[in-house]
């Protein structure tokens, strides 16, 4: 007895032992699976609450904006099929030059050149005018360019005439995709002007000041007609889209909504609202541009 004592005495404390180790063992493991439970719907719950508040920001947003937005009006349009008729907008490219897309506007062939159906143009027209009038009315910032020798009267006097913004001598590579530059360009015209009105360039050599008139000239040329615009512009309106196409390409990548006259040798896929008609004439021209600067200002917002 004394002998099985003495053997039980030597096993039990490395049993007790063994117990012991075992509950712990079970006991930190399934500590740590409640734990990782719990701090997975913890996060579920939290990520779930964050998800919920975004979601509910974006819908007050959603309904703010569309509270904002005015309903939909017609414009009427001041010209008719007989005064596009009479202005030359019929008259396309010659039929060599013709874009495979651009057949579809196209209503006949005579002597080697295509000519618009009018009706069609006269319906874009009307769209891109309703288009132009109740962007305007929202609040959308348009902005009208023509570079070509035909439109540069007619776009900057009807620019001014609706106090919109315009470029007609020389569209700057990267004015929308690199807008940030272009509007230190603007500032840096706006500051000289703003020193030679108030005189702060009174100690200013002669060849600094030759210089200095130089330098506002050719601002004055490239982003004169952008002085004022603060935010990026929405709509972009061109004089032959064939013509302005980096202006165009551009506007394609920053999403920015494009209306243009395009002539029979420019495909009209690539404009969100195209008018198929003849970009060459100056009659032709000043006509569709001057109804454009109409809808702008029937609009009646600055």
């Amino acid at each position: 007895m004394t002998e099985k004592k003495k053997v039980i005495k030597k096993i039990m404390p490395k049993a007790a032992q063994l117990s012991r180790q075992t509950v712990n063992r079970s006991g930190k493991s399934l500590v740590k699976k409640a734990l990782i439970v719990k701090a997975k719907k913890n996060g579920k719950a939290v990520a779930k609450k964050a998800v919920e508040t975004v979601l509910k920001k974006e819908v007050v947003s959603v309904v703010e904006k569309k509270d904002n937005i005015k309903e939909d009006k017609r414009y009427k349009l001041t010209v008719g099929l007989k005064d596009l008729l009479a202005a030359g907008s019929h008259l396309g490219h010659k039929i060599s030059k013709t874009h495979p897309k651009a057949l579809e506007n196209v209503y006949i062939q005579k002597d080697g050149i295509q000519v618009f159906d009018l009706v069609k143009t006269l319906g874009a027209l009307e769209k891109a005018c309703n288009f132009v009038y109740n962007s305007k009315r929202n609040g959308k910032q348009i902005v009208l360019v023509g570079t070509k020798r035909q439109a540069r009267e007619v776009v900057r006097r009807v620019a001014m005439e609706a106090g919109v913004p315009y470029v007609t001598d020389r569209w700057l590579g990267g004015t929308i995709s690199n807008w940030d530059q272009i509007k230190k360009n603007i500032k840096k015209l706006v500051d000289f002007k703003d020193g030679l009105e108030k005189g702060k360039f009174i100690d200013a050599t002669k060849k600094e000041l030759s210089e200095m008139n130089k330098e506002i000239a050719r601002l004055e040329r490239i982003v004169g007609g952008l002085v004022g615009v603060d935010n990026f512009f929405d709509i972009l309106f061109v004089v032959d889209a064939g013509f302005e196409k980096t202006a165009v390409k551009e506007a394609v990548i920053k999403n920015v909504k494009t209306v243009g006259i395009v002539d029979s040798d420019t495909n009209p896929c690539k404009i969100d609202l195209a008018i198929p008609a003849n970009d060459d004439s100056v009659k032709s021209v000043t006509l569709i541009v001057e109804e454009i600067g109409k809808a702008i200002k029937a609009a009646g917002v600055k």
